[in-house]
């Protein structure tokens, strides 16, 4: 238990960390410097703490009690901190990125690996208020600010949702979203370069030719 959740934190950490640096292999310094100093980084953290007291709870373990103990204290502190709330059972399958700047009602089902979310995001609004509908958001998807996700819908792998965005139904892997209400912009659009750094896109990519 302690041990896959400290696998999860260094993969997240260096994930963090290599897009500060815009994509490279971000050094050990660096990996630490952005461990101690970011508040997105410090959220999945509590986060992932109160997933693997929920997920594998073991009352007769005294790592489960100090986890615990480490997951009442972050849920407070990602309160204070990120103004950010996440509902316990979101299943974060592998290293994501949440910023910094926080503002976040976080209620998805579930976020794949590779994802990148920018601030002042909603998902699934009718989970803070004990409504079964919640998104799932696959792998590699960039999510831009200010964007609400709502209702029991799908988010494709690599899909990128622009800044603004209210998305109520289900979005195609690889597809451009924008608008509200959204509307499919651009289809098999490589979000690869988006995801490789910080840089927040508010306008429709250039379609890319194919040759």
């Amino acid at each position: 238990m302690i041990r896959e959740l400290l696998r999860s934190l260094k993969a997240d950490a260096r994930f963090y960390a290599a897009l500060g640096a815009h994509g490279r292999n971000p050094t050990t310094l660096r990996v630490l410097v952005t461990a101690l100093t970011n508040r997105g980084l410090w959220f999945l953290t509590f986060h992932r703490i109160a997933y693997t007291c929920q997920a594998s709870p073991r009352r007769r373990n005294l790592a489960w009690w100090l986890l615990r103990f480490a997951q009442r204290a972050g849920r407070y502190l990602g309160a204070v901190l990120c103004k950010s709330e996440i509902l316990s059972d979101c299943a974060i399958t592998g290293p994501v990125y949440l910023s910094s700047k926080g503002l976040y009602v976080f209620g998805a089902q579930n976020v794949g690996a590779g994802s990148v979310i920018h601030h002042r995001v909603t998902f699934g609004m009718a989970a803070t208020i004990g409504k079964p509908e919640r998104p799932t958001i696959g792998t590699d998807v960039w999510i831009g600010p200010d964007c609400v996700i709502a209702g029991k819908l799908h988010v494709g792998d690599g899909a990128t949702i622009l800044p603004g965005t209210y998305l109520t139904s289900s979005v195609p892997p690889r597809s451009v979203v924008k608008g509200n209400p959204a509307r499919v912009m651009l289809e098999s659009f490589d979000n690869a370069v988006l995801r490789s750094s910080l840089e927040i896109v508010t306008e429709l990519p250039a379609p890319q030719n194919s040759g």
